[in-house]
């Protein structure tokens, strides 16, 4: 005699799984939460990039002044290949002029790095980096989003693989010490809006000797302030600076023409700003109103 299953046993079976419209249900609503949640997490690693860099630019600038008040005022000089003399030692010493030593072995990125690091940290046996003892870590050269260092590797030099995210202003007693540098910091007038160091996107492996342009004049309101070289993007749209007082701030780019020519990844970006030149004026004033110089102190 066959025996029909009891209606609590059928509702048992029914009830054993996710039938494949439940499961895409679910899937869809995955989906949808995670697209939510992405944008959200982007931001927020944006966020932690920043303040890393910008603590990173915090302590330079801070050493750049006690540095400044225990060398009777003197500016550290911030050309990478001036080893010495009447400007005092470089800030850093680069790769590119041959005047660590003994030379630095850099045939591996990890090497790369370690080398870029000694040239602030102690270029030669007898030389160390004047901003070693105030800020005494050779991480805060490179900002976290610098992705300069996923390009290609060259052993041994070139780029244009690159650790080192920051360049000084050559109106700080930069490179070529023309008659427009201020070499003392009491000559610095105006330290909150006068900014150190630059995020600079040299594509040549590092950044080299100092970044500069044509800060303009204040009687035309620095609409004739022009691009020499190039600036960074290492934060989506943005940059990050450092300033005369210590303190930092971030800056975001309102002309695509800087934005394309800050991404530029040929060799010879600095010096051949193009398009950047010429259009809007609005970044480059905003610039140049902070460019340091003997006529815009």
């Amino acid at each position: 005699m066959k025996i029909s299953p009891s209606r609590s046993e059928v509702r048992r079976k029914n009830q054993g799984g996710f039938t494949l419209i439940e499961l895409l249900v679910v899937i869809a609503i995955i989906a949808i939460l995670a697209a939510m949640l992405l944008p959200a997490l982007s931001k927020a690693k944006q966020r932690a990039t920043q303040a890393t860099c910008m603590n990173a630019e915090r302590q330079l600038a801070l050493a750049w002044v006690m540095y400044a008040q225990d060398n009777n005022d003197l500016l550290v000089n911030l050309n990478t290949y001036d080893i010495g003399g009447v400007y005092g030692t470089s800030w850093r010493i680069d790769l590119r002029h041959g005047l660590m030593s003994p030379t630095p072995i850099t045939t591996t990125p990890e090497l790369w790095n370690a080398a870029i690091e000694k040239g602030y940290r102690q270029p030669t046996p007898t030389i160390e980096g004047p901003l070693f003892r105030y800020a005494p870590n050779g991480g805060i050269l490179h900002c976290p989003g610098d992705k300069r260092y996923l390009l290609n590797f060259a052993p041994g030099g070139g780029g244009p693989y690159a650790w080192d995210s920051f360049s000084g202003v050559v109106g700080l007693n930069g490179e070529n010490h023309p008659a427009s540098n201020l070499t003392k910091l009491n000559q610095v007038k105006h330290p909150t809006d006068r900014f150190i160091w630059v995020e600079g996107a040299d594509m040549r492996g590092e950044n080299v000797g100092s970044w500069s342009m044509n800060g303009g004049s204040a009687a035309l309101g620095f609409s004739d302030a022009s691009w020499i070289d190039s600036p960074a993007v290492f934060h989506v749209r943005s940059a990050d600076f450092n300033f005369c007082d210590g303190h930092v701030e971030n800056h975001r780019w309102l002309n695509a023409a800087t934005i394309t020519w800050a991404n530029d990844t040929s060799s010879n970006k600095d010096g051949n700003p193009g398009a950047a030149n010429s259009g809007s004026s609005i970044d480059r004033q905003w610039m140049g109103s902070r460019y340091a110089s003997t006529g815009n102190p």
